[in-house]
C-alpha cells in the first residue's frame, strides 16, 4: 500500500511539473534559430544577409533586395532571369516600405534546404480594438554553395528549371481552368 501511495505521489509531482513548464514561454526578445550542422558564424552570416534584405525593403530599396536574390540551380548559383527578376520586384513591391519588419526565426538543416521567415507589418493600428490582421511572412531560403551563403526566393525549383517561369505559371493556370471546365 505503502509504494502505490509513493507510485501516485511522484505521478502527480511529475504531471504538475509538465504542466507548469508547458505555460512558460520563451522571452520575447530572442530570435529562434534551430541550426545543426553549421557553426556560430554561419547563424551569423545568415543573420546579416537576411537583415540587409530586410533593411532593403524596409528602406523601399526593391532593386537592392532583388539584387541579393540569385537562383539556384542544381548545385549552382545562377544569376535569376530577367522574368524571374521582375517577378520577384512586383511581389516585394507590395511590402517594401511597410512600418515594420521583424526576423521570427532562421531554420539551418544543410546547405540548401533552410529557411528565413521575415514577419511585415503591413498597416499600424490606430485602434486597439481594430481586429483586421496588419501582419504577413514572408521566406527566403538561405543556402551554402561554394563556401559561401546566399539568399534564394523560397519558391526557387531546383530540380527542374524553366526559362521563363511566368510562362510556366500561365500554362499552370491554363490547365488548372481547363481541368476545372472539365469537371463542370
Amino acid at each position: 500500500m505503502k509504494k502505490i501511495v509513493l507510485f501516485l505521489a511522484a505521478a502527480l509531482l511529475v504531471g504538475t511539473a509538465l504542466i507548469s513548464c508547458k505555460d512558460k514561454k520563451a522571452p520575447a526578445d530572442t530570435k529562434p534559430v534551430e541550426t545543426s550542422m553549421f557553426t556560430k558564424e554561419d547563424t551569423a552570416k545568415v543573420m546579416d544577409l537576411v537583415n540587409q534584405f530586410t533593411v532593403c525593403l524596409q528602406n523601399g530599396d526593391i532593386k537592392g533586395a532583388v539584387d541579393m536574390l540569385v537562383y539556384l540551380e542544381g548545385d549552382s548559383i545562377k544569376p535569376q532571369t530577367p522574368a524571374n527578376l521582375q517577378r520577384q520586384a512586383v511581389t516585394l513591391s507590395f511590402i517594401a516600405g511597410k512600418p515594420g519588419y521583424e526576423l521570427e526565426r532562421i531554420i539551418l538543416n544543410n546547405t540548401t534546404n533552410n529557411e528565413a521567415k521575415i514577419n511585415v507589418v503591413l498597416f499600424e493600428k490606430k485602434d486597439e480594438n481594430d481586429k483586421r490582421p496588419n501582419t504577413t511572412a514572408i521566406y527566403v531560403r538561405p543556402v551554402f554553395i561554394d563556401g559561401q551563403w546566399h539568399l534564394t526566393p523560397r519558391d526557387n525549383i531546383t530540380e527542374s528549371v524553366k526559362d521563363d517561369p511566368v510562362e510556366e505559371a500561365v500554362e499552370r493556370k491554363a490547365a488548372a481552368e481547363e481541368l476545372a471546365n472539365e469537371e463542370d
